[in-house]
């Protein structure tokens, strides 16, 4: 049986194949981005400084490398235009759930050698029908 540790560095490697993506803070900042974005309202600067996921500086530069890696955009809110919304790119979003697919992946691996002959059961179940 692998060792738990083991199990969390293969879910980290699949995290670290990210592309574009070079931090574990630049990850942190497209899942909320992302995540506010997908309920209908995305999230200001001001808002994401507020959930305290790095200092406001860390925040800032990682923020300004997204932005330039055409990662996030930063769009005029429909609301009040001095005010800046920030939305993940069509490209990040596809290459997000392309790679949670991927995690997925790793997770039941890892499940089912954690649960010997579980996958099993499920192809005999199928296998009788």
């Amino acid at each position: 049986m692998t060792s738990t540790f083991k199990k969390y560095k293969k879910i980290k490697t699949a995290l670290s194949e990210f592309p574009g993506v070079k931090t574990y803070k630049e990850f942190d900042l497209l899942i909320e981005i992302g995540y506010h974005q997908e309920q209908g309202c995305p999230l200001t600067i001001k808002q994401l400084l507020l959930l305290e996921i790095a200092s406001q500086a860390t925040v800032r530069r990682y923020l300004v490398n997204l932005v330039k890696n055409g990662m996030v955009r930063k769009e005029e809110s429909d609301r009040d235009h001095r005010s800046v919304t920030l939305i993940l790119s069509h490209a990040t979003v596809k290459m997000l759930s392309k790679h949670l697919l991927k995690i997925l992946e790793h997770i039941k691996a890892i499940h089912d050698e954690a649960l010997p002959g579980h996958g099993d059961h499920k192809k005999k179940q199928k296998a009788g029908k």
